[in-house]
């Protein structure tokens, strides 16, 4: 029975995966091409780099895709590595839209959501297919958490799961090393979150070690990245170096203060699964803040030291 659930599991976070990529590609046939110019022409400051990295990840919901692109970019030319940290600190924020979408209350809207997407991708006009693949993305996040929800007492019966959790809620550090390891072989942070409010819907995994876990699975998700830098020649390198420095030392900055956030983000929330989505909010918008001011002097010491 428990091989059963953890096999339904993987099913709802292929589902997860299938809703995301579904809802990132709608979204990237009709703000792609454009967005990738506003990257290319607008990002000459960190914080102007900063604001449209926040509204690129927004609107294609993956600070990967927003990355990838960039380190596209650098490698063809289009943009200097100077440019590219503004955007890289707010391609963090923009994703966590979608933990505070799935923490609203939405019972079964997601039926709607799906038949609505799926209708809409039947009609004859321009944008039809994309838009219609944008609902039904939305749908399938929606369907995942449920799923998740459903699934995380009958999950806990797993001795491996069990032992997973007690050892995650007994310790900080161990935490983020799971969160890190689980996204960074499923390359998504927010079904890793989504995993996390499953599990906090029903008490089995304390607030402060879904924060861990949520912290970890920022770094994680540098995987993709990395590979995507491999062929894009040094600056491109060191565009993924520059975002894994700037996810871990993020990591290593908020550590300390877990539970103090999770009591702040409890406060204002009320219940566990808002609780987490504010406190991704709350991390990313600070520690790319805080970063801000470094970004530029970081920039030209990478491309004169560096990349000369």
């Amino acid at each position: 029975m428990v091989n059963h659930q953890v096999l339904v599991f993987i099913l709802y976070i292929l589902l997860f995966m299938l809703g995301m990529g579904v809802m990132t590609g709608g979204m990237h046939e009709l703000v792609g091409d454009r967005m990738r110019h506003t990257l290319e022409r607008a990002a000459d400051t960190p914080l102007k780099g900063l604001a449209i990295g926040t509204l690129a990840s927004i609107l294609l919901q993956s600070s990967s895709a927003v990355t990838i692109i960039t380190v596209g970019l650098i490698g063809a030319n289009a943009l200097r590595f100077s440019q590219t940290v503004g955007i890289i600190l707010g391609a963090n924020i923009g994703t966590t839209l979608t933990g505070e979408i799935a923490a609203l209350p939405m019972g079964s809207l997601h039926y709607v959501l799906l038949v609505a997407g799926l209708m809409i991708m039947c009609l004859p006009f321009r944008h039809s297919i994309s838009i219609g693949s944008l609902f039904f993305g939305i749908g399938c996040l929606f369907a995942s958490m449920a799923g998740f929800s459903s699934l995380a007492e009958p999950l806990v019966r797993s001795p491996f799961i069990s032992g997973l959790l007690s050892d995650a809620n007994g310790n900080l550090s161990f935490s983020v090393v799971v969160g890190t390891l689980f996204s960074a072989i499923i390359q998504s942070s927010s079904a890793t979150t989504l995993v996390c409010m499953g599990f906090l819907d029903h008490g089995i995994l304390s607030l402060p070690s879904a924060i861990a876990i949520m912290l970890g699975s920022n770094i994680g998700t540098c995987v993709t990245t990395y590979i995507a830098s491999l062929g894009a020649g040094r600056a491109g390198r060191w565009t993924a170096y520059t975002h894994i420095l700037f996810n871990v030392l993020s990591v290593l900055l908020f550590f300390p203060f877990i539970h103090p956030m999770s009591d702040f983000s409890l406060l204002i929330a009320g219940s566990g699964r808002t609780a987490l989505a504010h406190s991704s909010v709350l991390f990313n918008l600070i520690t790319a803040l805080l970063a801000v001011p470094l970004a530029g002097p970081y920039g030209r010491w990478v491309e004169r030291t560096q990349l000369k």
